[in-house]
């Protein structure tokens, strides 16, 4: 049998996301491979947004992480994480929750981005009020356009005034340019080289007005493998632990393996060659475009004919013997919103399912 194959397929229910954990383990010994020391690592939830995934990089020894939610930290807080950054800025009712998971979780350091003097002071206004400090980092635009501050003289007045605002600590700088996914890694490391050229220059000057004590956060999948060589730098890579078929195809310097697969099934043969499976919109991530949503492992000329809510209409060769109910094995072009999508995963060892772990940070909110 192939590796993703189940021996108990016909007692799943599909679809099901399965999850490899042997392959989660081994794509994080290659992960800390391809770098000097654990301690330029601080990888992000979104992917697998579960304590069992948590507790295996932990247990590799490292202690720092990402998250873009307040679920999600709570899910690291839970788990036992040191460090854990909100890569994500804090508004409206953003801002208490965030006060009362730093109260409730004391022995987890908790942080989050700035990015203009108007979301401090906001900030600062309700640590004031609750009387606690908030850790910050000045989150930098590279060219993502997405959140951030331009790396210019703007930025140092920014991390001037956090450094002057009450009740905010300043840990740093933080930035996150996952737009370079050139295919080639000697182009996508010369665009994110000139892209952090000013940053460099804003580290110098932060440097020599406050010492070096900061923290410099950068970088995403894409990039991490050239930002973890920059002396004072952290990285975030995140898709990592489940791996998906868009950065397998975007990446191919990295060795990182398939650890999750969406089981499904035929449910009908609507044409000669036609099939349709049950993965539609609420099974599988579908922003991107028709031909980059599901890669069949055991067909990988199939094409996707359309997709609704809880269909996806494939075209198949001639002469594929199919039958409804069989049973068929994709990969996500995208797993971080995948997985978002389901409960709990199915565990799979030898063949069988072993278990299930519970996506506990896929809710808005855990306790708080």
């Amino acid at each position: 049998m192939d590796w993703y194959e189940l021996k108990d397929a016909i007692n799943v229910d599909s679809p099901a996301l399965l999850v490899y954990p042997k392959r989660v383990k081994s794509n994080i010994k290659i992960l800390k491979s391809m770098v000097k020391d654990v301690s330029k690592l601080q990888p992000h939830v979104k992917t697998f947004k579960c304590r069992e995934v948590v507790e295996m990089i932990m247990e590799a020894g490292i202690e720092q992480f990402k998250c873009a939610t307040i679920a999600e930290a709570e899910m690291l807080a839970i788990a036992g994480a040191k460090e854990v950054l909100i890569a994500y800025p804090m508004v409206g009712p953003k801002v208490n929750r965030m006060i009362k998971l730093m109260l409730a979780y004391q022995d987890s350091q908790f942080s989050c981005l700035v990015d203009c003097p108007e979301q401090a002071k906001h900030l600062s206004d309700h640590t004031y009020q609750a009387d606690v400090f908030l850790r910050v980092y000045v989150d930098l635009n590279v060219g993502t356009d997405r959140t951030g501050i331009k790396p210019e003289e703007e930025a140092m007045q920014l991390y001037d005034f956090c450094k002057e605002t009450s009740h905010l600590i300043t840990m740093g700088l933080h930035l996150y340019d996952g737009h370079f996914r050139q295919q080639d890694f000697v182009e996508r490391k010369k665009a994110c080289d000139e892209a952090f050229k000013p940053v460099q220059e804003l580290m110098i000057k932060i440097t020599r007005k406050y010492g070096r004590d900061f923290k410099v956060i950068a970088g995403g999948s894409p990039t991490f493998p050239i930002h973890c060589l920059r002396d004072g730098v952290t990285c975030s890579p995140g898709t990592f632990a489940y791996w998906d078929k868009g950065y397998h195809d975007a990446l191919p310097e990295q060795s990182f393996q398939y650890g999750a697969v969406l089981l499904s099934r035929i449910i009908s043969k609507p044409a000669p060659h036609l099939i349709c499976l049950d993965i539609g919109y609420k099974s599988i991530a579908s922003e991107e475009g028709l031909e980059k949503r599901a890669w069949f492992i055991d067909h990988p000329d199939w094409r996707i004919k359309s997709h609704s809510e809880e269909h996806m209409v494939v075209e198949i060769a001639d002469g594929e013997s199919l039958c409804v109910g069989d049973v068929v094995y994709a990969v996500p072009y995208h797993i971080c919103p995948t997985v978002a999508m389901y409960d709990k995963v199915l565990t799979v060892e030898n063949h069988k399912i072993s278990g299930s772990w519970t996506t506990v940070a896929r809710k808005r909110r855990v306790n708080i």
